[in-house]
């Protein structure tokens, strides 16, 4: 049996074919007359020298100096000024490496061959073989770098902790320098304390990439605008379809923006939405009766998109820049001389983690003809306010004590130690 050769070829042998025939009747020649002595005119160069002009620098006293006054010494027979000698002890930077000791890259007898280095070549396809060489290369550098040891317990923890603390109050703003090497001329103007917004901790946020500015056009009206204020109150609807995640886009109209506004000023009680749950389970369709029971706004569906991707973000977060408030200001917008003092924040950059990273992509849109059939396609919805729950309240609560409450820091370290927080606290006691 022949074996098959596994020899693999660095160089790929590329071979042209000239798929085009020999002409069928030999080639025409012409004679003509020429005179071969008017070819060596000179007039023939004169184009040439006018295209190439000569490279000539020349000042006033053309490249001779004819007022010798200006050298010391000339006059007493010393011309060093007049031929200078060149700093023999100055190197350029580009000839440092030529003056290194002399490496020898050839080996004798074997002698120097564990010492060589690799040959790079880049410019050739990645083999196996190659891979396997920088595969070796990364396991000797992944063990050197983990050398170091690193203490991860729970003391070195808090203390590297406490140390970022220290480390910032002891920085001198003024010598601060931006990573950007193109922005290192850019100063430190004012500086901001980074703490927890405890306002939005108990919220969740979504980060969405549109692949446009999202405006009110359809496939019916494609010159529709949208002010800013409509593009702030928009909903967004997440449907499955087909295994397939889409985002129903909504908007309200121009002329409901104000009593949005009014809306969410007068939230619903209680009695209220149990009038609505009751008109829900009976009989619908009378818009009429909606809204004498809660009054609403209605939105209507603009364009549907398709979730191309969702990933929990790294790198992202939600930043508020708050400035310090005035003493006498009131933040809630009553008399100064209340009763309930204000709630003030310090001045500050509060942050909030992203919990989810979705990016987006449009749809086909609809023609006038096509209708779009679907069993939860919603063309409209009806938007109004209500006080949360007790139970949201206190799920609000819960999530936010992370950051507004100093016990929950020793709460989950003793979970982690496995002891209960009821018996840590008797012990305290």
């Amino acid at each position: 049996m022949s074996k098959k050769s596994s020899k693999l070829d660095l160089l790929v042998r590329v071979r042209f074919e000239n798929p085009i025939p020999e002409p069928p009747f030999p080639p025409k020649l012409l004679n003509v007359s020429t005179n071969i002595a008017r070819l060596g005119e000179p007039s023939y160069l004169t184009q040439l020298a006018s295209s190439a002009p000569l490279p000539m620098l020349l000042d006033s006293e053309m490249g001779m100096p004819i007022d010798l006054n200006e050298y010391d010494g000339v006059w007493d027979g010393n011309d060093a000024a007049l031929n200078p000698v060149a700093d023999s002890a100055y190197i350029e930077p580009a000839d440092q490496e030529l003056l290194g000791p002399l490496r020898i890259f050839g080996a004798v007898n074997g002698a120097n061959a564990a010492n060589a280095k690799p040959t790079e070549v880049s410019w050739m396809r990645n083999t196996s073989y190659m891979q396997k060489k920088d595969q070796g290369v990364r396991r000797r550098q992944a063990a050197e770098s983990r050398a170091e040891v690193v203490d991860a317990s729970e003391t070195a923890q808090i203390i590297a902790i406490e140390k970022t603390f220290t480390d910032v109050r002891a920085q001198d703003a003024t010598e601060m320098k931006h990573p950007d090497a193109k922005r290192k001329h850019l100063k430190v103007v004012e500086t901001y304390d980074i703490l927890p917004d405890d306002d939005a901790w108990a919220n969740s946020y979504i980060m969405i990439k549109f692949p446009e500015r999202p405006s009110a056009a359809t496939a019916v009206n494609p010159g529709a605008t949208a002010s800013k204020d409509r593009l702030e109150r928009a909903v967004l609807r997440p449907v499955m379809e087909d295994d397939q995640q889409v985002m129903e886009y909504f908007l309200p109209k121009e002329d409901d923006l104000s009593r949005l506004g009014e809306l969410e000023g007068r939230p619903l009680d209680g009695e209220a939405i149990e009038r609505l749950r009751v008109f829900t389970e009976g009989e619908q369709g009378e818009d009429e009766k909606i809204d004498d029971i809660f009054p609403n706004v209605t939105y209507e569906r603009i364009r549907t998109y398709e979730v191309v991707m969702q990933a929990q973000p790294r790198k992202e977060l939600l930043l508020t820049f708050h400035e310090e408030e005035d003493e006498d200001e009131d933040m809630f917008g009553g008399d100064d001389d209340d009763e309930a003092p204000a709630r003030k924040k310090r001045k500050g950059v509060y942050f909030k983690d992203i919990t989810m990273r979705t990016q987006l992509r449009k749809t086909r849109a609809k023609g006038r003809g096509e209708v779009e059939a679907r069993a939860d396609l919603w063309d409209k919805v009806r938007v109004a306010f209500r006080e949360p729950y007790a139970e949201e309240m206190d799920e609000r609560a819960e999530r936010a004590r992370g950051v507004t409450e100093p016990a929950w820091t020793r709460e989950q370290l003793d979970t982690l130690r496995g002891e209960t927080t009821q018996g840590a606290h008797d012990e305290d006691d």
